[in-house]
């Protein structure tokens, strides 16, 4: 091709090129000049559930060819937010009555930390290991050699600093509610009650509260004759059931399984510890959801066990150390624990929650766990004891439905500390 053939083609090229911008040019100048529509100031905007037919765009009809909305998620407001969790023994002067095995600042701060988990809750729950009391004879460990046996006493000015955590209901019902006696469980229903914190543990004692315009009763059950008392099982559902009835929403609490980090898995049947009958844990807490209570959370075992799903209800089987300072024993396992915040449909259906990872440190009290040590934990505790209804545990603690995909990854809390052979952490339902 000559060079005189090539020039008179690049020419049509670009004729042909100006020829097309002229024509948008022009068609865009076109529209520019047509008024462009006002809605009418009476005729409402149409949304995603209203139909305006064009023949039929009248106010009046708009209204009657409203579609009916789908159900839809609880709005914050209606849903009931628990923050659980589990022993708390702030301090005691027994054996020890010169102050040893109380913490620094006679307990000032000591919850400091993990306050605001707590007070993420509508309902804040704790399970309080040992009476509030002052002076007092426990004829518990009366003849039996030092380190065999424990008796806790709490003295009563440490009430305030439950209260400044944000708690509103405590568990009474337990193996150490009665180591100074009846005197020091009344001493410990006093202390509540003057900080505003209802209680549950002896037969006839069930925590009242009102939230979010809703009835709630907390019904504390234990092993022992001195509680409600789960090992009687027809009794139990029987106060369950008549709870349910005068309340819109009921929560159960329970002391009972084995201890330790030997004991750590749920056990199908009875399981009994140092010769005490302490349940059948699934039996119990199945019976207590179809009785009526819509939230179901253990202690007892001083070790974080499993989560599972029943019948749509949340039931965690032990929460494990909380606050626990002087002798208990904090290695390993026994030194981690968790806040549980469960998020409730209003008819206690288990919509999502978190596991925000705790720990203690000897001589113990609770401190955020960044390393979040005690989420792999649950996580295979849930799956191993439970299976299909087993509560499916994220990355970061999330609490799931059963069957959502958890992809495996690094529980590094800082992103660029995971490995680079993890997964990236995500929740996949």
């Amino acid at each position: 091709m000559t060079r005189v053939h090539k020039r008179c083609q690049g020419l049509l090229v670009f004729a042909g090129t100006f020829l097309v911008l002229m024509a948008r040019a022009l068609h865009a100048q076109a529209a520019q000049s047509q008024p462009t529509p006002q809605p009418s100031p009476e005729a409402p905007a149409a949304s995603a559930t209203t139909l305006t037919p064009a023949s039929q765009n009248t106010p009046a009809n708009v209204a009657a060819k409203t579609i009916p909305e789908l159900p839809a998620a609880p709005a914050a407001y209606d849903e009931i937010v628990v923050t659980a969790v589990g022993d708390i023994m702030l301090g005691t002067t027994f054996p020890d009555d010169s102050g040893g095995d109380l913490p620094p600042n006679d307990g000032t701060g000591i919850l400091d930390e993990v306050t605001p988990l707590l007070k993420r809750g509508d309902i804040v729950f704790g399970n309080l290991e040992g009476p509030l009391v002052d002076g007092g004879e426990s004829s518990k460990c009366h003849g039996k050699r030092a380190g065999t046996c424990y008796a806790f006493r709490v003295p009563t000015r440490y009430g305030v600093h439950l209260k400044s955590a944000g708690f509103n209901v405590m568990g009474l019902a337990n193996n150490h509610a009665m180591d100074f006696g009846a005197e020091g469980r009344a001493s410990s229903r006093q202390v509540l009650d003057a900080q505003g914190i209802a209680h549950s543990g002896e037969v006839g004692d069930i925590g009242h509260l009102t939230v979010k315009g809703r009835k709630i009763a907390v019904l504390a059950f234990a092993t022992y004759p001195n509680a409600y008392n789960f090992l009687d099982l027809e009794d139990a559902l029987a106060e369950i059931r008549k709870a349910r009835a005068e309340s819109d929403f009921v929560i159960v609490s329970f002391h009972g399984g084995a201890e330790g980090a030997s004991h750590q898995h749920v056990a199908p049947g009875d399981e009994t510890f140092l010769g005490e009958d302490r349940g059948d844990l699934r039996k119990f807490t199945h019976a207590a959801v179809d009785a009526g209570a819509q939230l179901v959370v253990g202690s007892g075992p001083h070790v974080v066990r499993a989560m599972e799903i029943y019948n749509g209800k949340l039931i965690a089987y032990s929460l494990g150390n909380f606050a626990t300072y002087g002798p208990f024993n904090l290695s390993g396992e026994n030194g981690l624990s968790l806040v549980l915040e469960a998020h409730l449909a209003p008819d206690g259906t288990f919509l999502r929650g978190q596991a925000h990872p705790v720990k203690q440190e000897k001589p113990g009290g609770p401190k955020v766990d960044p390393a979040m040590r005690i989420v792999p934990i649950l996580r295979a505790l849930s799956r191993n004891d439970f299976h299909k209804t087993g509560i499916a545990v994220g990355p970061r603690g999330e609490l799931l439905l059963p069957g959502a995909v958890i992809p495996e990854c690094s529980n590094a809390p800082d992103l660029l500390e995971q490995l680079f052979s993890a997964k990236p952490c995500a929740v996949v339902p």
